[in-house]
């Protein structure tokens, strides 16, 4: 099924918000941002609910009196029309029937009641073109043709769905994974490798990813792990297959980063140890790591690694400011791993909440949605629409970073389209020219302009981070006017 769009309404601070997920630059990654408080954790955390967590009464609910509702609006294709199909003729619908069965879209739902203990409701709700047949009737749990001599009841397909079907889509939908960081993501003590082949999964998922990283899939690791204690030569050979591959997958991901992983075997037991590249002899446990390696290290080893190994497919991944403890350059490799992720895979979609600005896919800053909090009530969203907006823009006005790169932008346009703007705004300081040994009158604009494009001038003083808000709040005035001069 192809996702058109998902839907929260009354969950906290969010009273009815859809969210449109169409592809971008061949995937679909989408990054919310705005202050704290805005929204953007309970608009990940609404989504999660669809599979699975429940809701809280009444701090969840926005009103309590009415329910929590999220919906996945999908559309099917032509193969999942033909399986659909397929199971209404093994429950005995005739060809005609069939032939009249039109599903325009499917929302796949989940609600709570505003009770002291909110019960979690699951539904498929289903817009069909047509939905009552008038020449079909229901006999037991088959649709069949009306007998002209019987008075008889139409056959409503929305009912019987309801009843004989009433998940089929809901199981059909996204898998929905809330990724946050923690130990159960990662290697800190020992494995028992006898105990890990019994069940890989339940024991560790960052060494069964690991283990896929080297090409023994789950299916092929009790007999790699029996052979341990058959050959002593497989021990030294599984040691260094995995720490080779799994070295290279990190690499792969964060560039550049001088460590090597090294995994040692002893008794059957496992140990995931860390080298820095030129530092012999001093390996390390994860947990003796800063918290910035141990939360990216955290995410190659589970998501990343079962991208890698194509074990990601149709799966919704939420992520609440993945870039915590990372530093600037690991921010960027994150998000790139964020943005490959979906991308040519129209089955995975990622939406991730930052407060960072190196999280923001500059080139195409359609990804970004903005979360405000209108009248400090109600979450909105909004999408930045990359072709009236910048880098520096978005920087300023989500994350109030002014920059020399903004300033410059707003003067130069205000000096294309209608310099005489400029010219209007107060000249309240004094700029001296070193070449003409002049001074002249100038706007705070006019002089944060000078100071930025000749930093040689040493005999004017400085602006100051006040001045440059200022200034900014003055220029997008005159491009915007009062409404969206301010933050």
């Amino acid at each position: 099924m192809k996702i058109k769009s998902i839907t929260i309404e009354n969950f906290r601070s969010i009273e009815n918000e859809t969210f449109n997920v169409a592809e971008l630059h061949g995937g679909k990654t989408f990054t919310l941002i705005g202050i704290n408080e805005s929204g953007k954790s309970s608009f990940l955390r609404g989504v999660s609910l669809v599979d699975g967590g429940e809701a809280m009464f009444p701090k969840d609910f926005g009103n309590d009196t009415k329910p929590i509702t999220i919906f996945l609006t999908y559309t099917l294709d032509a193969s999942e029309d033909k399986e659909l199909k397929k199971a209404l003729t093994e429950k005995g619908f005739e060809k005609d029937l069939l032939s009249k069965i039109n599903i325009e879209e499917v929302d796949v739902c989940v609600t709570f009641e505003p009770t002291a203990t909110p019960v979690r409701n699951n539904f498929d709700r289903i817009k069909f073109k047509t939905h009552i047949f008038p020449d079909y009737t229901l006999e037991g749990d088959k649709p069949v043709q009306k007998n002209p001599e019987q008075t008889q009841d139409d056959f409503n397909l929305q009912t019987y769905f309801q009843t004989t079907f009433p998940k089929y889509f809901w199981k059909l939908s996204h898998h929905i994974t809330f990724w946050e960081s923690s130990d159960e993501y990662l290697i800190n003590d020992q494995i028992n490798l006898t105990t890990f082949a019994t069940d890989p999964k339940k024991t560790s998922v960052p060494l069964l990813n690991c283990f896929g990283l080297a090409g023994i899939d789950e299916v092929s690791i009790p007999a790699a792990i029996n052979r341990l204690q058959t050959e002593p030569s497989e021990v030294s050979d599984l040691q260094d297959k995995l720490g080779d591959k799994v070295t290279a997958h990190i690499k792969k991901v964060w560039e550049n980063h001088p460590v090597k992983i090294k995994f040692q075997i002893n008794n059957m037991m496992l140990s995931f140890l860390v080298e820095d590249v030129g530092v012999k002899y001093d390996s390390k446990t994860t947990n003796q790591r800063s918290d910035g390696f141990r939360q990216f290290i955290s995410f190659l080893l589970t998501i990343s690694a079962e991208n890698s190994t194509d074990q990601l497919s149709y799966s919704l991944l939420l992520l609440d400011e993945p870039e915590t403890h990372l530093h600037p350059q690991a921010q960027e490799f994150l998000r790139n791993e964020l943005i490959k992720i979906t991308k040519n895979k129209e089955d995975n979609i990622v939406i991730f909440a930052t407060h960072s600005n190196y999280m923001i896919d500059k080139d195409h800053l359609e990804r970004c949605f903005r979360v405000e909090k209108q009248g400090n009530k109600k979450t909105k969203l909004e999408q930045i629409k990359g072709k009236d907006s910048s880098y520096s823009e978005v920087n300023y006005e989500v994350f109030g970073i002014p920059t020399n790169d903004y300033h410059n932008e707003l003067y130069g346009y205000l000096e294309d389209i209608d310099k005489s703007k400029l010219d209007e705004l107060q000249k309240s300081k004094k700029w001296y020219n070193d070449k003409t040994k002049t001074t002249d009158s100038v706007s705070l604009a006019t002089y944060i302009r000078h100071s930025i494009h000749h930093p040689e001038n040493g005999k004017n003083p400085k602006f100051t981070s006040d001045d440059l808000v200022k200034s900014t709040n003055s220029l997008r005035e005159l491009k915007y006017g009062k409404r969206k001069a301010g933050k």
